[in-house]
């Protein structure tokens, strides 16, 4: 019995010497900042997932400007000058115009290839769009110089009922005394220094001007500040290679920028704006005018921003034409040749602009500005011109004429 018992406790005693020698060999918990230690020390890189670029379909807004773009080059190719104008914006009576007058254009000298392509279109508000736009395009006779060209500007879409509609370009605005003037400021081309500069000098043209014709237009000028030559020949008129500047009756006065990206001359300015003047005095067209008086009015306009050496060398050079003393062959063109714009190199052209500038100073000088200002008058409302020249200045033209080039020579020091 006593053997049993012994038995039964070293039974015992083994179990608990099992059960320490198992709590000794077991794991110890592990310390949580060791870990997040060595993660930090032995992380790898976190590598972006691949992914294969999938091509965006068009939306919505980019197949409806490919519609208004595609009618507008066919109806361009085609000649088309309605189908044309119903995809231009009808709510700016300015652009309206010039869109009208640069259809015209094409129409009377049509276009082999004309491009219209978008990029970067953007959507302001539902109704208005915003594209990078490149016009391309090359005149039918493309074998003459200035024939192809084009331009990129950001040109802006107009939503009209069940389609978009072409509304020029995208231009900021200033305003100062009588003008409203008009620039690039977009990623593509910002003008806003350039247009600052001029816009300080417009307040003085446009109180010279109107002070000197005595007349002041109902309405400010719209002035569009262009980037280059090849924007404005492009938006204006395809078949006049060169425009640096541009009026017309019912549009806006365009310049561009000048060598280096300058700002425009006030003298130019001023010469566009005297012309301005002069259609608004007629009513709102150029048809009273002969060439001749138009661009001798531009130029007198500009005189007055000029200095004193520039303007004496002009009046010089055409005098020692009248006296016969010029080194050039060139002569005093007939003002009968003069009427409608000239078949002129540029150099002749010029030389008569310079002409009929000293024409303007002569009755301005002689006879007096109150006399020039009834003369203009007279002509912007309908008479003709000897008639008005009879009835303001008391003489007849060819009259005038005779004195004018016995004064020339007079002018030279």
């Amino acid at each position: 019995m006593k053997l049993r018992t012994l038995t039964l406790g070293a039974i015992l005693i083994a179990a608990l010497a099992a059960c320490q020698k198992a709590e000794t060999a077991s794991t110890p918990t592990p310390n949580q900042e060791s870990i997040q230690a060595a993660g930090t020390l032995f992380a790898q890189p976190t590598r972006p997932p691949r992914t294969t670029p999938t091509s965006t379909p068009q939306s919505d807004i980019e197949l409806e400007l490919s519609r208004t773009t595609a009618g507008m080059e066919e109806a361009v190719l085609a000649g088309d000058f309605d189908r044309y104008m119903s995809y231009v914006w009808p709510d700016d009576p300015v652009f309206y115009q010039e869109q009208t007058a640069w259809a015209r254009d094409w129409e009377a000298h049509p276009l082999g290839h004309f491009e219209v392509n978008l990029s970067r279109i953007d959507t302001p508000d539902p109704n208005m769009a915003t594209a990078r736009t490149t016009i391309l395009w090359t005149q039918e006779d493309a074998s003459r110089s200035g024939s192809s060209g084009g331009t990129t500007i950001t040109a802006v879409f107009r939503r009209a009922e069940d389609r978009w509609l072409y509304a020029g370009a995208q231009w900021e605005t200033l305003e100062t005394d009588g003008f409203e003037l008009q620039f690039f400021e977009t990623p593509l081309y910002d003008n806003r220094h350039q247009a600052e500069i001029l816009l300080a000098e417009l307040p003085g043209v446009y109180t010279r001007i109107t002070r000197e014709l005595d007349y002041t237009p109902d309405t400010p000028a719209q002035l569009k500040l262009y980037d280059s030559a090849a924007t404005l020949q492009t938006v204006t008129r395809i078949s006049m290679s060169g425009l640096s500047q541009w009026v017309a009756p019912g549009e806006a006065i365009k310049m561009t920028l000048g060598v280096y990206n300058t700002a425009p001359e006030t003298a130019e300015a001023a010469r566009e704006y005297t012309r301005y003047v002069l259609y608004a005095m007629a009513g709102g067209t150029q048809e009273p005018y002969p060439w001749w008086l138009e661009q001798g009015m531009g130029e007198y306009g500009a005189s007055l921003f000029r200095t004193l050496s520039q303007r004496t060398r002009v009046l010089e050079r055409v005098a020692a034409v009248a006296g016969g003393t010029s080194t050039s062959s060139s002569s005093l063109l007939p003002w009968d040749t003069l009427v409608t714009v000239p078949a002129l190199s540029s150099t002749q052209r010029q030389f008569a602009i310079d002409q009929s500038y000293t024409l303007v100073l002569y009755v301005r000088e002689v006879h007096g500005a109150d006399a020039l200002n009834a003369w203009l008058k007279a002509i912007a409302g309908g008479a003709a011109v000897e008639d008005a020249t009879q009835d303001t200045l008391g003489t007849s033209v060819d009259e005038l004429d005779a004195a004018w080039r016995e004064w020339l020579p007079q002018q030279i020091n």
